[in-house]
């Protein structure tokens, strides 16, 4: 095997490593460059919708996702102020589109080491954990990365192609000068995670959205170390809060406080602040090389999108580079992966996040009192609810993309 015919993966996340054991399972090599030398433990996305678990079963992954995660067969929307269950969605309604009715509980760093494990068994997977990438090049014949590892080595790589994979402050996107159309909102996001059984003390299900003009939150329950899982909570923070405040024992006890009187801050194992962005990359495709995940787009975490959507557009950029590679296609139709993709993360990924996000923050009584009433009649009647399950799911957007020419 020619070292230098093989695709360069930089970034070692969710996306970099499904692209990875998709394109060695089609007898691509690889070389995959990641800047950490053991994936982090950090609590962000953990939600497996239906689309996404139909693709990780293409390469392998789904019986194990199934087998650990939480099963999620329904989500619903409570009002924080009276605590009545507004919907409950019941996936059951669209079990005759997809083997996979629900979503899984599963938090993003597991699977990232399942691929990990699944990708020790080709030798086609050359995996570089601890090497960052700074700087890159391409031309007519190919591209080049240059890697550097903990002690300030560097060392020169060839390929065919790059697959940025590399997150929001994408070292790739950057060089190439790619600019993120969108907005970043003004209020951060804050997450805390804690033990305090919401389903068992509360009634809610694995999966909540609550709905309050004054604060609204998301909960929702991850696996954790095991038996019996943990918590999250997703708060808004006021724009003019400080990290320190945002984080300090008095507001992360006044936001838990509310919604549960006996628990503070003490409660809480994990606190983390995200800036939320909507974005989305001008280009995903530049000849050679192409952006996936958040490097190509960003988006508030409401309906857990973003995990699910990066790993959509590495599935199917690989099928386009297998296509080529083997040549079942000629590369004209990687320019098809950025018109298809492009247009999905714009009209699709951007709308359904601001929606969530508007629609469980409005402030106006009668818009609430109408968001309501819809979400009732959407959740009660059959028809209205596989609609609206067929769309958060993610599977109407994975059809459309097939007939984007």
């Amino acid at each position: 095997m020619n070292k230098n015919d093989r695709v360069i993966i930089c970034g070692g996340g969710p996306a970099g490593l499904v692209s990875a054991l998709s394109l060695v399972r089609q007898g691509i090599p690889v070389t995959l460059l990641e800047a950490f030398s053991e994936p982090p433990k950090d609590p962000r996305a953990a939600t497996m919708h239906p689309s996404t678990l139909e693709m990780l079963d293409s390469v392998g992954l789904a019986a194990g996702v199934v087998e650990k995660g939480l099963m999620a067969p329904t989500f619903q929307f409570r009002d924080r102020k009276s605590q009545e269950i507004i919907a409950v969605f019941d996936m059951a309604h669209i079990a005759d589109e997809t083997d996979f009715p629900f979503c899984i509980q599963y938090e993003q760093w597991k699977l990232v080491r399942d691929a990990l494990a699944a990708l020790e068994h080709y030798d086609l997977a050359d995996i570089r954990l601890g090497q960052k990438v700074v700087s890159f090049a391409q031309n007519y014949d190919g591209v080049t990365v240059v890697s550097e590892n903990a002690g300030g080595d560097l060392e020169k790589l060839e390929g065919r192609y790059i697959l940025a994979c590399d997150g929001g402050p994408s070292t790739i996107r950057l060089g190439l000068g790619v600019f993120m159309s969108g907005f970043t909102w003004e209020e951060r996001f804050l997450v805390l995670t804690m033990e305090h059984d919401f389903e068992k003390n509360d009634g809610y299900t694995i999966r909540n959205y609550v709905m309050d003009p004054a604060e609204w939150c998301a909960i929702f329950k991850v696996p954790g170390d095991g038996e019996p899982g943990i918590w999250r909570t997703l708060f808004p923070t006021d724009p003019n809060e400080s990290d320190e405040q945002s984080l300090s024992d008095e507001m992360v006890g006044r936001r838990i406080n509310g919604l549960r009187p006996d628990m503070d801050h003490k409660d809480i194992l994990h606190r983390n602040l995200y800036t939320v962005n909507q974005r989305v990359a001008d280009r995903f495709t530049i000849e050679r090389i192409f952006l996936a995940g958040d490097a190509a787009h960003l988006n508030n975490p409401l309906g857990g999108l973003g995990l699910n959507t990066g790993i959509h557009d590495c599935m199917n950029i690989t099928r386009k580079i297998g296509d080529v590679w083997h040549g079942r296609a000629q590369p004209e139709v990687f320019e098809r992966y950025h018109r298809q993709r492009h247009q999905l993360a714009t009209e699709f990924l951007q709308s359904v996040t601001i929606e969530n996000k508007k629609r469980i923050e409005e402030t106006d009584p009668e818009v609430i009192k109408a968001n309501q009433q819809q979400l009732r009649e959407n959740a009660e009647d059959p028809a209205k609810a596989k609609a609206w399950l067929m769309r958060s799911s993610l599977l109407d957007s994975v059809r459309k993309e097939e007939t984007i020419e």
